[in-house]
């Protein structure tokens, strides 16, 4: 007699980011030479942890109202207020002209990308994700009985537009439909940013597929860490206005990676599209998938949005504390992809962001090892291994190429 139910049975947390870095911590805290470089979470040169400044200036200045109390499943109009002022910032006025918009927030930008899925597909249909790609993209699908089908993401160093669009041919010849993830800029696992022109290319090739219903997950959780800065970014997504009525865009962003209050779950999920019924049919099958999941958000989190899109002061703080650790990020990385270059390693392309990652056969076996052999803890991803230099300072990362491509010369 089996209890569980069919579509839950079996089902088991396997080599989960969470519990990898748990064990490298606790692994730590007995030897402190132990490296570890798994958990997207950006530790500053000395090894401390702190979120913004800027944000403890406002959580301070909340009364308990603001930050206890239950918030509204859609958020309220302040919220979306201040989320579509963060989000397109300069662009936001040519958005809101060529497009319908609509907001939600959500339990960080997991919850945005858990809506959208689930409410882009049924039973048995197909997501297409890139590879390599964040591992939960494939338990979103996996776990409300959605397929998946992947498409590699590089043809050499630019984005493989021939690999995406076959994919995505064979997908809408079998099911008249598709629903794709892209995650940009900053992309994880590999550091990559799609060029405007590459994000164009995957809207105008949308927009000939007239007769068929295209939904496009954006999940831009890290693009506040890219060097080029919030403008150029934002610049970026003026591609979608190009989008023609069969699409829907579902933006996925994550205030937990871009305030630092990674436990304090704050996302938000943005619908464009030039078919303004698709939209409200999207927000609403959205705010009631919020209401009879996680019932609403982090009003303290929503609250310090609010405060922070309404003051320039604020704004211009919070931003210099940003470019703080962007400048940081960007030392260490050019460090970890100079000593890689020295000794022959190869890595996928990295333009900015948490984490650079490194093609390999065997991953599971070179993690393994790599923790064996050199006590390195990396996390395990399609074919290859990332670095999470967010959560590294240079005294680490000094070497750590060469000990690494030791250990996939190896067991490669």
């Amino acid at each position: 007699m089996r209890i569980i139910a069919k579509h839950a049975a079996g089902k088991v947390l396997k080599s989960d980011g969470f519990q990898i870095s748990a064990d490298a911590k606790l692994a730590k805290k007995k030897d402190p030479s132990i490296i570890d470089g798994t958990l997207g979470t950006f530790y500053f040169e000395d090894g401390s942890f702190k979120t913004f400044q800027t944000v403890h200036k406002i959580m301070n200045q909340l009364n308990d109202e603001d930050i206890y109390l239950y918030s509204t499943s859609d958020g309220g109009p302040a919220f979306k207020e201040a989320i579509l002022e963060w989000a397109f910032k300069h662009t936001r006025k040519e958005i809101e002209a060529s497009l319908s918009v609509a907001a939600i927030p959500t339990p960080g930008g997991t919850g945005a990308l858990t809506s959208a899925v689930f409410n882009s597909l049924d039973p048995q249909e197909t997501l297409l994700i890139p590879s390599p790609c964040w591992g939960p993209y494939v338990g979103i699908a996996l776990n409300r009985a959605f397929k998946i089908e992947k498409f590699f993401m590089f043809d050499g160093d630019a984005f493989n537009m021939k690999g995406f669009v076959e994919k995505s041919e064979k997908i809408i010849a079998t099911e008249g439909k598709l629903v794709v993830i892209i995650n940009d800029p900053c992309n994880n696992p590999t550091g990559y940013n799609m060029t405007k022109a590459e994000l164009e290319a995957v809207i105008d090739y949308l927009n000939t597929k007239k007769e068929v219903p295209c939904v496009l997950i954006y999940d831009c959780a890290y693009i506040d860490m890219a060097v080029e800065g919030m403008k150029k970014t934002r610049e970026n997504m003026l591609a979608f206005t190009k989008a023609n009525e069969n699409i829907l865009i579902s933006v996925a962003f994550s205030f937990s990676k871009t305030f630092f209050i990674y436990g304090q779950r704050l996302g938000g999920q943005i619908l464009l599209s030039k078919n303004k019924e698709s939209v409200m049919e999207y927000y609403n099958a959205a705010n009631y998938t919020a209401r009879n999941t996680w019932s609403n958000c982090n009003k303290g989190m929503i609250r310090v949005l609010e405060e922070m899109t309404k003051s320039p002061a604020l704004m211009a703080e919070y931003q210099q504390e940003l470019d703080e650790v962007i400048a940081v990020l960007n030392t260490r990385a050019e460090l970890f992809k100079k000593e890689a270059k020295q000794v022959g390693l190869q890595i996928y392309p990295y333009q900015g962001g948490f984490f650079i990652t490194i093609p390999c056969d065997n991953n599971m076996l070179v993690s393994e090892k790599l923790v064996e052999e050199e006590k390195i803890y990396l996390l395990p991803f399609d074919n290859s291994v990332r670095v999470a230099i967010c959560s590294l300072p240079q005294s680490d990362l000094k070497g750590l190429a060469e000990k690494i491509h030791r250990v996939i010369k190896k067991y490669n």
